[in-house]
């Protein structure tokens, strides 16, 4: 059994909150926005067929992507690799801790193409402000996927009175997230 890194009562059941040392990747998951990272030591984001080589730098990739996908919603992608890896769609929380670019670099980019914000969001034009929610979706993904790189992922257990678990889940991502989702199944049981 894994030491847990939180436990607490809700009436007479017992909560563990463990960390999950298998989760599932969530890009596996339905995702509206499609991750490019181009990396010669990783195999991160999703499948795709753009070659590093095959285009100038950042830009070029962007505004291939745009060609492939005209209205596209595009961000870019950063990671850095030390003690782990992190990607966000910012460089500013890894440029103040690194600030001479030693272990973080943009990685690629994500982006929603304008077909699938049309079925999501059921519209047919893409406006500034849906741009901005599309953007805001986008970002929260990266955050799952770094969650999810960086290992903060956990299980939860709950058990009755005599020490039988009535309750576990595992793939949650966040602490805060995982004893939410615990808290709330223990004070449905109990």
């Amino acid at each position: 059994m894994t030491c847990p890194v939180e436990t607490f009562t809700v009436g007479a059941l017992r909560v563990r909150i463990e960390p999950d040392e298998e989760p599932s990747d969530p890009r596996d998951a339905d995702n509206l926005g499609t991750m490019i990272c181009l990396h010669r030591h990783y195999q991160l984001g999703d499948p795709h067929e753009y070659r590093a080589e095959d285009h100038a730098g950042w830009a070029d990739l962007e505004q291939h992507i745009l060609r492939d996908h005209p209205g596209a919603v595009v961000l870019p992608l950063y990671m850095m690799d030390h003690s782990g890896l992190s990607i966000s769609t910012s460089d500013v929380t890894f440029r103040a801790f690194d600030s001479a670019g030693w272990d973080w670099g943009r990685v690629g980019l994500t982006y929603a193409d304008a077909a699938s914000i049309r079925a999501e969001y059921g519209v047919r034009r893409i406006g500034r402000r849906l741009r901005e929610r599309v953007e805001d979706l986008l970002r929260a993904e990266v955050e799952e996927y770094d969650r999810f790189l960086s290992g903060d992922a956990y299980c939860y257990a709950i058990e009755d009175p005599d020490g039988q678990v009535v309750d576990s889940c595992c793939g949650l991502l966040g602490l805060d997230h995982a004893v939410a989702e615990a808290r709330a199944a223990a004070e449905a049981l109990a």
